[in-house]
């Protein structure tokens, strides 16, 4: 059995995507046809981004679509939560993305109509 994040865990994850997120926005210019995001998860444990022309709130097969593809697709520094639930590390990251889409709703790439997270195999959790 998988442990909790622990506040101080969460923090430094948050950071991690916060920093990823403001170098993205400065090395990246998000096409203006996009209209949605998918930070997507993965294991050992990772997150990466993607955007898509489309959203579809009927087919998650929207998120599969990679119309836009920053150069540096996956969050660094994501190594060291191997033991934690994927249940846990997914309602961390909802948390995390939906603190930062408010924080950090100034920035360019985030100026788009949706937001969605989720493990590549199983449902999206739409942030906005």
């Amino acid at each position: 059995m998988g442990r909790q994040l622990s506040a101080s865990e969460c923090a430094v994850l948050k950071q991690c995507i916060k920093a990823w997120l403001i170098s993205m926005n400065l090395e990246e210019e998000l096409p203006n046809n996009i209209t949605a995001l998918n930070f997507g998860l993965f294991e050992p444990y990772g997150i990466e981004l993607i955007g898509a022309k489309e959203y579809d709130a009927d087919d998650a097969d929207w998120a599969c679509e990679e119309d836009f593809v920053p150069n540096e697709r996956e969050c660094p520094g994501i190594d060291f939560y191997e033991d934690v639930e994927w249940e846990e590390f997914l309602d961390s990251i909802v948390k995390i993305l939906n603190e930062l889409t408010i924080e950090l709703k100034h920035l360019s790439l985030l100026q788009v109509e949706r937001i969605t997270t989720g493990f590549c195999d199983g449902d999206l959790v739409v942030i906005r």
